[in-house]
């Protein structure tokens, strides 16, 4: 039966399935029939006379009788066309769109940016163009085919190879879902090209194509139509298809959003006060006054506070909170509910810890004493920095992780192997903070550890010892975050600081290093650089008063830096620095990875991430040298994902993932500006609109109103043959 039921979905009916009751028709037949089966013949005189006389009128009567019958078959047949609720169209030869067998390509091109969940009253416009979408489908002939992309950044084909059952593609309009990102028109023009060429390819009995966008033209999205890519591919695609705009936007409206969360310690230690700011953005044009923002930890509210912000304008939101255990811990900042729901959170994972652990590996003994004691001056029983100070035998006896930040103190020399696991340690995640000195072999380092083919981690090259001289430091107007808190602050000596001799560096090539700190002749004496999660930072001068020129009589100390009073704060900063690599891939954008790592090859260790919506992924783990590691190549939705590690690890990671703002600027494109291949559908600020189309009438009443009809005619015809008869 199944051939029969996919030959009743192909019928122009919205429920084919009914005309079965179509069937009952035949009972009056039977009954006819059967009602004119041979009988005896009783001779009866007084009956002679009335047969004489029903001879005369029996043509009239056959043709009354006959009638009735096909009254009667037709009141049944009407019913079950009736139920079956046709959407064929009565006037085929005025040109319906339904008359014939369809022969057109329908591509439906939805914008999934996350301003098309902006609701105007009870639906979001995404929910509008969804619907609008389907009208399409149902408006369709039968026989067309229709695909579907989801414009999106990156663009996402949902039905690639054309569909031809209506059905199908209603399901998968029904199953798509709004995504957190923005939208990248050209490469969505450029799948749709791709996806007409292959259509044209596979089915010759497509003859006409039509390419429909429903969105609601934000700028952010189609101001790439006034690119010159954009503009080529436009021209192409309307030589294949007819290209219609659906606008569902609306102008004239409000938006607040949490464009930025910072978390001011990226360091986070159990007990310790946490300063946490938050931006809100105004992406209106009214002032917004008395809203409420409120700061979330692990789920629940624990400070409030009123923000007042102006119309196309910023305010700054500050909140005090401790976390007192360690672990993994969120927080939220939440604004009031505004009609786009989408921007109104901004996530952070925070992992709390007992203590901030650095390992100092000096090159000869006390090498590393003044760092280590600028890291922790307290010596409290339980310290917020714990230091652990080595020899540079501990960069191979010791697993690197477990550290937060390494401090590897005017050492001499290295090994091709210790030149790896710095490597693996940076690139894991970890701050690696290089200082010079009078014992630095300029040439291995630049083969061990500045080297692009094995395992580079600085952040520029080491040329000669620059003279002796009086040099001091220029912060560069302060514009790095390692000297930003020294600004205004002139006298923590920082631009006193007395240096006679350092390491003159020239970035690599390829370099994206950035000095944060230099001398007043235009050298670098703090240089940084990004090597995947982690961080590596070269300070060119000498940490230690060990450190000294023996070619001069006395020998030249190379800097007073480490008595200087602005060596502690410069180093806690120089930490807080190299140390945030960890926690910003905690904290990604929409579109990002996540990614993690172990130490060790567990090539079956499994790692589940789960996702805001509650579903779930288990992702494969990849063995990488020493380390195991996983990737989840994007995510789409905002919010708060858990990475699970089974046995033997057993613990689990939370990942921020936040929306980019540029999304929450409502602003739309003037319809007047759209490229001239693009004709304008629809345009209405009603979320119940429906597109002015030429659409399948819908005779479900004006049958039932028919079938009335034929019942009183049926009754009246029966009372009057009965009559008659009489």
């Amino acid at each position: 039966m199944g051939w029969f039921s996919g030959f009743l979905q192909t019928l122009p009916f919205a429920n084919s399935a009914m005309l079965l009751w179509g069937l009952a028709a035949s009972v009056p037949i039977i009954i006819h029939l059967w009602s004119k089966r041979r009988y005896n013949r009783v001779a009866w005189a007084a009956m002679e006379f009335l047969l004489a006389a029903v001879r005369k009128n029996s043509r009239r009567i056959r043709i009354e009788q006959l009638i009735l019958l096909l009254l009667r078959v037709a009141i049944l047949i009407l019913l079950a066309v009736a139920l079956a609720d046709p959407v064929w169209s009565l006037f085929a030869s005025l040109g319906s769109p339904l008359a014939g067998r369809g022969s057109t390509h329908h591509v439906l091109v939805l914008d999934a940016s996350y301003s098309m969940g902006y609701r105007a009253a009870e639906r979001s416009r995404f929910e509008v163009a969804r619907q609008l979408a389907a009208q399409v489908v149902t408006d369709s002939r039968q026989g067309d085919g229709f695909t579907l992309v989801l414009m999106a950044d990156p663009p996402v084909t949902v039905i690639g190879d054309p569909a031809f059952s209506p059905g199908d593609a209603l399901d998968e309009l029904q199953n798509v879902r709004l995504r957190h990102t923005g939208a990248n028109l050209t490469t969505t023009l450029g799948d749709v090209e791709t996806i007409l060429r292959r259509a044209k390819e596979k089915h010759e009995r497509l003859k006409s194509s039509k390419v429909f966008f429903f969105t609601d033209l934000g700028r952010t999205t189609w101001d790439e139509a006034a690119g010159d890519e954009c503009r080529r591919r436009l021209a192409r695609l309307s030589e294949q298809a007819t290209l219609i705009l659906i606008d569902v936007g609306q102008s004239d409206v409000q938006n607040l959003a949490v464009t930025n969360l910072l978390v001011r310690e990226p360091l986070v230690t159990a007990g310790q006060r946490v300063r946490i700011e938050a931006e809100i953005e105004n992406f209106g044009t009214r002032d917004q006054s008395g809203r409420q923002a409120a700061l979330y930890a692990d789920d629940q509210q624990v400070l409030v506070e009123k923000i007042n912000v102006p119309a196309s304008g910023r305010a700054a939101v500050s909140f005090v909170h401790r976390f007192e255990s360690p672990g993994e811990h969120q927080i939220e900042v939440r604004l009031e509910d505004d009609p786009l729901d989408v921007d109104n959170h901004r996530w952070a994972s925070v992992p709390v810890r007992d203590a901030i652990r650095v390992l100092c590996v000096e090159g000869r003994p006390g090498e590393a004493q003044h760092v280590a004691l600028a890291l922790e001056p307290s010596l409290a029983a339980q310290p917020r920095v714990q230091v652990q100070t080595q020899f540079e035998n501990v960069l191979l006896e010791s697993d690197l992780l477990q550290y937060d930040a390494i401090f590897l103190c005017n050492l001499a020399r290295f090994g091709r192997d210790e030149a790896v696991v710095l490597h693996d340690y940076v690139r894991n995640g970890g701050g690696l903070i290089v200082t010079l000195g009078d014992q630095v072999q300029a040439e291995n380092y630049n083969a061990m550890l500045g080297n692009a083919a094995s395992a580079r981690v600085l952040p520029a090259r080491l040329d000669a010892v620059a003279a002796e001289g009086d040099y001091l430091f220029d912060p560069l107007d302060y514009q790095h975050p390692i000297v930003a808190p020294f600004s205004g602050h002139v006298r923590a000596g920082l631009l006193t600081t007395p240096v006679w001799r350092y390491f003159r560096v020239a970035p690599f090539d390829d370099s994206s290093a950035r000095v944060a700190l230099a001398f007043n002749n235009g050298d670098a004496a703090i240089v940084e650089s990004r090597l995947q999660s982690g961080v590596c930072i070269l300070v060119t001068t000498a940490t230690s008063p060990l450190s000294v020129d023996r070619s001069t009589s006395p020998p030249t100390p190379w800097s007073a830096l480490s008595t200087w009073p602005s060596f502690p704060p410069l180093i806690q900063e120089i930490l807080a620095f190299a140390a945030r690599g960890r926690a910003e891939s905690r904290n990604r954008q929409v579109g990002e990875p996540l990614e993690g790592a172990v130490r060790g090859t567990f090539a079956n260790l499994n790692v589940t991430v789960e996702r805001p919506d509650g579903s779930s992924e288990r992702v494969p783990v990849q063995v990488d040298g020493a380390d195991s590691r996983w990737v989840v190549a994007d995510t789409t939705r905002s919010g708060i994902h858990t990475a699970r590690y089974d046995a033997p690890v057993n613990r689990h990671e939370l990942f921020a993932v936040n929306v980019n703002p540029r999304e929450s600027n409502l602003q739309r494109l003037d319809p007047d500006l759209l490229p001239s291949q693009l004709t304008l559908g629809l345009q209405t600020d009603e979320p119940a609109a429906m597109l002015p189309m030429t659409q399948p009438a819908r005779y479900f009443r004006h049958l039932l109103g028919l079938l009335l009809v034929l019942l009183l005619v049926e009754s009246s015809w029966a009372w009057y043959i009965g009559n008659a008869s009489a």
